[in-house]
């Protein structure tokens, strides 16, 4: 039986606690809340500190406190002896990682950063039809996502969330990094950038409200990713021109658009958000069961965390 701990219960942490919950293993769940208990959750043991919680001695800790919190709160419980999942972004600064990587090394622990839409259908089917060169070579692509943040928990007063305040790791180039970070695993390690952030809007936060980042691979293909928190109405997109066709993968309609000069054809995909961070939890445990490394390691993590915060720096 393994012992979860999680060092955090705001939205993204009660989907991952709901959703290991589902799994047919048994697991010894462990819960730190610095706001105290709700009373919700029967099959949790509470800790008012992180001492307290620690002192079960974890196998694996989900990292899914605030995101200026993230690498701290991660060392204690790497010296503790947990493997690591943590909660996207990684930081939000470049402070304390080699620290969690010298630690994790020495004690032979295995570390995750939590980026779900590696595990989108939509775009593993783009990736593998770019891979096999279904379509020629790809020449350009454009990611986009696009929204209103105080559509995003209507519940709330999006002045007061994380998203909006710089020093609880708000700003787009960190909370919609999903962008960077998947163009990271589809199209590689960017050779340079180009950038603009700032604030375009009259909403009322502390952060950037959106980024133009313009990049080239390692092999020229030029691309560009488009984020905001102002769009009316939503938009998450990622087109990639090739050869002999242009994909366009819609995230928010679920469909992979593929456009020739002789056709058009539109592929629609029926899945729930939460089966893509299901496949996402899967994978997790079946690497730690294994004990095999994962890609998106906090070393790779960092590489995509060091292009949001030149984005997030640039606004600053």
């Amino acid at each position: 039986m393994h012992t979860i701990l999680f060092t955090g219960l705001g939205s993204i942490g009660r989907r991952h606690l709901r959703l290991l919950m589902e799994l047919e293993s048994e697991f010894d769940i462990h819960a730190y809340r610095s706001r105290g208990s709700d009373g919700e959750l029967d099959a949790v043991t509470e800790h008012d500190s992180l001492d307290s919680a620690l002192a079960v001695s974890p196998d694996v800790a989900f990292i899914t406190n605030p995101t200026s919190l993230h690498v701290e709160t991660a060392i204690r419980c790497a010296k503790s002896g947990a493997d690591l999942f943590i909660e996207k972004p990684l930081s939000d600064s470049i402070g304390g990682i080699d620290e969690l990587r010298r630690i994790c090394d020495e004690k032979e622990l295995l570390t995750y950063v939590g980026c779900q839409l590696r595990f989108d259908p939509i775009l593993n089917r783009l990736k593998t039809i770019l891979i096999d060169e279904e379509y020629g070579g790809m020449l350009s692509f454009r990611a986009y996502s696009g929204s209103y943040l105080p559509d995003w928990r209507p519940e709330k007063d999006y002045r007061n969330t994380y998203s909006a305040q710089y020093e609880l790791g708000g700003g787009v180039a960190l909370d919609l990094i999903h962008e960077i970070d998947y163009s990271y695993w589809i199209f590689g390690r960017p050779a340079r950038t180009v950038h603009l952030s700032g604030q375009a809007s009259t909403l009322e936060t502390t952060v950037e409200d959106y980024v133009e980042l313009s990049l080239e691979t390692v092999d020229g293909v030029p691309g560009h990713i488009h984020l905001d928190y102002f769009r009316p109405t939503p938009r998450r997109t990622l087109e990639v021109t090739c050869e002999d066709g242009v994909l366009t993968a819609d995230l928010i309609c679920k469909t992979l658009t593929i456009e020739t000069t002789e056709r058009t054809e539109q592929i629609e995909y029926d899945y729930h958000r939460d089966d893509v961070f299901r496949r996402q939890l899967n994978h997790f445990f079946d690497y730690l069961e294994r004990r095999e490394p994962f890609e998106n390691d906090i070393s790779e993590a960092e590489d995509v965390l060091r292009i949001a915060l030149n984005l997030r720096n640039e606004y600053r």
